[in-house]
């Protein structure tokens, strides 16, 4: 009879636990409740969109040499608001190099309207633009009103 008990309080343990488990993978979202597993799933499938919708763009433009320092200065501690602009206008891994006065970036888009968030970023930082444009110069084979001139992609691979 002992051996019965312990049995069932074994099982009952068991059986408890598996209800924790159970509901433990459940994930809450706007829609209801989803298994964990089709939540990430879904999160997966939709970074795997943006990386198959993305652009890479590389730009190229002259650092004033008295504004440099004051150039990386601003870089180095660049504002919250900047940094969450470039990611609402669907900019990702993006870099800015200097070599011998000149400025490179490089940025991956990963957006459906390039012009539209180019537009919408512009108005998000012209504060920080304020700061940062009397530092550069375009180059001098930039098209008409370019800043920052596009640069033309000879090369690339994964």
């Amino acid at each position: 009879m002992d051996s019965l008990k312990k049995f069932f309080r074994i099982n009952i343990k068991i059986v408890i636990l598996l209800i924790i488990i159970l509901f433990a993978t459940l994930s809450f979202t706007t829609e209801g409740f989803l298994p964990a597993y089709d939540y990430l799933q879904s999160k997966n499938d939709q970074e795997h969109k943006e990386i198959k919708n993305m652009e890479r763009y590389g730009k190229v433009i002259k650092v004033k040499p008295e504004k440099l320092d004051y150039y990386k200065k601003l870089h180095a501690e660049p504002w919250p608001e900047v940094l969450k602009a470039i990611k609402e206008c669907n900019l990702r891994n993006f870099s800015i190099y200097y070599r011998d006065g000149y400025l490179f970036s490089y940025y991956e888009y990963i957006g459906e309207d390039y012009d539209s968030d180019m537009k919408k970023l512009s108005e998000m930082t012209k504060d920080w633009l304020k700061e940062t444009d009397p530092c550069q110069v375009p180059v001098e084979t930039a098209k008409e009103g370019e800043w920052w001139a596009e640069m033309e992609e000879v090369f690339h691979t994964n």
